[in-house]
């Protein structure tokens, strides 16, 4: 499954220092495989223009480019998909919206709200916040255990999303996730492409470590 292969989802955070263009720009050298656009203070008009900037850098270095919440601005930017939550426009008429071709993630922070997303006609879950996060304050934090259990009940692409950084990556990638979403630890950076390079490294060990582990106990070595 070619979502499967996305390893690195890096999210936008505003930031006085690095424009939206940069941080998109250094994530993509890093490693991104996909960027999601997140700015909750710009109107459709400055998400639309910026969208189509960030895009384009995305297209460049082959990275998927896809929008949070904003449906229709992601429409009309041609963004290759769009992120929701439970609270946001159900995902049959986000799919009716964006189209048989586009990428639709929706959010799931319990086991029950993954189960949910099953029958829906999404791409990829995110879960989380698998960990206390600063972005999302407010946010229930899962922990590994329901991300196990979510992973041992769906073969959808599962999404780890809260407080994951380079500490923490190898214990949530063992525990079933595909893929991180991160915020601070990438884009809120000092040093963007560096700190993606490296999750994006400690991804792919963990992903070796992985598949060793499910060898031994297949008993294939």
């Amino acid at each position: 499954m070619l979502l499967k292969k996305i390893k690195l989802l890096c999210i936008t955070c505003p930031r006085h220092d690095v424009t939206y263009e940069e941080q998109v720009e250094l994530a993509c050298s890093g490693g991104a495989d996909m960027i999601q656009f997140r700015d909750k203070t710009m109107s459709d008009r400055q998400l639309f223009e910026m969208s189509l900037k960030l895009k384009e850098i995305c297209k460049s270095h082959h990275v998927y480019f896809t929008l949070n919440n904003s449906v229709d601005v992601a429409y009309a930017a041609d963004a290759h998909g769009i992120h929701v939550g439970q609270s946001d426009l159900p995902v049959k008429y986000v799919r009716q919206i964006m189209g048989p071709s586009r990428i639709i993630g929706l959010s799931a922070s319990s086991y029950m709200e993954a189960m949910g997303c099953i029958n829906q006609k999404v791409d990829y879950i995110g879960f989380g916040a698998v960990y206390p996060t600063g972005t999302k304050p407010e946010a229930h934090t899962t922990g590994l255990e329901a991300l196990s259990l979510v992973r041992s009940r769906i073969d959808m692409p599962l999404i780890a999303i809260g407080g994951i950084n380079e500490t923490n990556i190898e214990e949530v990638i063992l525990a079933g996730a595909d893929g991180v979403a991160v915020v601070q630890a990438v884009c809120g950076a000092k040093d963007i492409k560096k700190s993606a390079q490296n999750i994006k490294n400690l991804i792919m060990r963990a992903e070796i470590k992985k598949e060793k582990i499910k060898n031994v106990i297949n008993g294939k070595c």
